[in-house]
């Protein structure tokens, strides 16, 4: 079985005072996240306990930031270097299957057209990836989402802010099994 890890970065403003409270209701915000793709994406997810070989023992896998702040930060920055990972897969599988001899300039921008026409199913399939990220969809191996925005990308200043005032939020570290391809 195949898995990814996925950190939910959830704001602390839609959580109750109460600890364990925080905990469940972070886990049942992730929860509604998660569940309209299970089947599709992912086969079962869960609590991680060890996301990118960080440990967290708390109840549900939630860090609360403004409970551990190094916790969070460590986990968010694992989790941040995971998606830019998935970026540079992705972005590699779409440079490897253009035809770079159709690239022209226009202006000071060197653009290359692509026609998605389903001939090349890996430029498809990897081109499809990145506008589903950029739309805000929440796709397995995105490594990072925030709740509150709908979205796996952020601006570099919202992300900024988000690693600057980890008390003002709660991660919630989950396992997303997936299906292996049979032959």
């Amino acid at each position: 079985m195949k898995f990814n890890y996925l950190a939910v970065i959830v704001p602390r403003k839609w959580l109750p005072q109460n600890t364990e409270q925080t905990r469940k209701q972070a886990w049942a915000a992730v929860t509604q996240l998660l569940l309209p793709d299970l089947g599709n994406f992912y086969s079962r997810f869960y609590p991680a306990s060890q996301p990118w070989g960080q440990d967290i023992s708390a109840p549900y896998s939630v860090v609360l930031g403004w409970e551990d702040p190094v916790a969070f930060l460590n986990v968010f920055h694992q989790a941040k270097k995971k998606q830019e990972e998935a970026i540079a897969y992705h972005s590699m599988g779409m440079l490897n299957n253009i035809n770079l001899d159709q690239t022209e300039r226009i202006g000071k921008a060197l653009v290359c057209h692509v026609t998605a026409d389903g001939s090349n199913e890996a430029l498809q399939a990897h081109s499809i990836w990145h506008l589903a990220v950029m739309e805000g969809a929440f796709l397995p191996d995105c490594g990072l989402y925030y709740l509150e925005q709908k979205r796996a990308v952020l601006s570099p200043e919202q992300e900024k802010a988000v690693s600057a005032c980890p008390g003002d939020y709660a991660l919630c570290a989950v396992t997303l099994e997936l299906e292996e391809d049979t032959p």
